[in-house]
C-alpha cells in the first residue's frame, strides 16, 4: 500500500502546483483589473495591492509543490538540489508571468 501511495505522490504535487499557478495568474489578472498599483492612475491601487498580497500564497505553494514533485520523481542522489533548483526557477517564472498577467488585466479593463 505504501508503494502505491508513493507512486502517486508526485502526481498530486504536480496537480497542486498547476492549480496554485492558475490561481495565482487569475488573482494577478484581477489585481490588474482592480487598479494600477505601479502608476496609481487607474482604478483603485490599494485594492490591487491587496489582491497582489493574496497572490503570494499560491505563488509559494505552486513553487514548493512543483519542486517537491520533481524531487520525488528523480532517482538521482542530488534530488533535493534538483527540487530546490526547480522550485527557485518556478518561483521566478511565476513571478514574472504574474506581472505580465497584471499588465494584461490593466490593458483589458481600462
Amino acid at each position: 500500500m505504501a508503494f502505491c501511495a508513493q507512486k502517486y505522490l508526485p502526481v498530486g504535487f504536480g496537480l497542486l502546483s498547476t492549480i496554485g499557478a492558475a490561481l495565482l495568474l487569475f488573482i494577478m489578472f484581477k489585481a490588474g483589473c482592480a487598479g494600477d498599483p505601479k502608476g496609481g492612475s487607474f482604478g483603485n491601487p490599494v485594492r490591487a495591492l491587496q489582491l497582489e498580497s493574496f497572490g503570494l500564497l499560491p505563488l509559494l505553494l505552486s513553487a514548493a509543490s512543483g519542486g517537491a514533485a520533481i524531487g520525488l520523481m528523480s532517482k538521482s542522489v542530488h534530488r533535493v538540489a534538483q527540487g530546490l533548483a526547480i522550485a527557485t526557477f518556478t518561483l521566478f517564472c511565476l513571478w514574472m508571468t504574474g506581472v505580465q498577467f497584471e499588465i494584461w488585466g490593466i490593458q483589458s479593463c481600462f
